[in-house]
C-alpha cells in the first residue's frame, strides 16, 4: 500500500514546458495532507476491524459455550423431570401396596367380627330355642298335673271318702310338683354348666 512518505519523497524528470515546479510540489503536498489522514483513519479502521474480529471470535466462543450449556441444562432437565417420574411411579406402587394390605387387613378384621356376631347370634337363637323348649315341656307338665287333679276332683266323694280323694290328690299334687322341681333344676343347671363351658 502506498503511504504519504513515498508521495512526498516522489520525485519527476524535468521536461521542457513542463508544469509549474512550485505549482505541483503545493498540490503535492495537499494530497500528502490528505492522503495521510485517509492512510491513518484506515489504519485505525483496520485496528478496529482486528478489534471487532477477536471480540466476535470471543463472542462466539461464549455462543458456542452457552449452546453448550443450554444443550447440558436440556440434558440435565429431561434427566431430573425422568428420575423425578420413576420416583414419584415408585412412591404411587409403593402407596397402592399400602394401601391394598390395608383393605386387606380391614376386610378380614371386618369378617373375623361378622363371624363373630353371627357365632354369638347363633348361641343366643340356640339357648331362646332351649328356653322356649323347657317352657313348653314345663307349660305340658303343667297342664298335665292341672288335668289329673281336675278328674280326681271330678271323682270326689261326699263325706270321708271325698276327704280322703282330697288327700290322695294333695299327695299326687306334691309328689309331681317335687319332680317337675327337680327336672327343671337339674336342666337349669345343665344349662348353665353348659354356658359356662363355652365361655372358658
Amino acid at each position: 500500500m502506498l503511504k504519504p512518505i513515498d508521495i512526498h519523497n516522489a520525485e519527476f524528470s524535468r521536461s521542457f514546458r513542463g508544469y509549474n515546479q512550485e505549482e505541483v510540489d503545493d498540490f503535492l503536498a495537499k494530497i500528502v495532507s490528505k492522503y495521510e489522514d485517509l492512510y491513518q483513519e484506515n489504519k485505525e479502521l483496520q485496528e478496529q476491524i482486528k478489534q471487532l474480529e477477536q471480540e466476535l471470535r470471543q463472542y462466539q466462543n461464549k455462543e458456542s459455550d452457552i449452546y453448550g450449556l443450554i444443550t447440558l441444562t436440556r440434558e440435565t432437565a429431561s434427566e431430573a423431570k425422568e428420575v423425578a417420574n420413576q420416583q414419584a411411579q415408585a412412591i404411587i406402587e409403593e402407596a397402592n401396596v399400602k394401601a391394598n394390605v390395608i383393605m386387606e387387613e380391614a376386610r378380614f378384621k371386618a369378617k373375623q367380627t361378622i363371624q363373630d356376631q353371627q357365632d354369638k347370634l347363633n348361641q343366643m337363637q340356640r339357648r331362646i330355642q332351649e328356653l322356649a323348649e323347657i317352657e313348653y315341656r314345663f307349660k305340658k307338665r303343667m297342664k298335665q298335673l292341672m288335668e289329673t287333679i281336675w278328674a280326681m276332683l271330678e271323682d270326689v266323694k261326699i263325706g270321708s271318702a271325698q276327704l280322703q280323694d282330697e288327700s290322695a290328690a294333695t299327695k299326687v299334687y306334691q309328689d309331681f310338683s317335687t319332680e317337675l322341681e327337680d327336672e327343671l333344676e337339674e336342666e337349669l343347671q345343665d344349662d348353665l354348666d353348659d354356658e359356662t363351658d363355652q365361655e372358658l
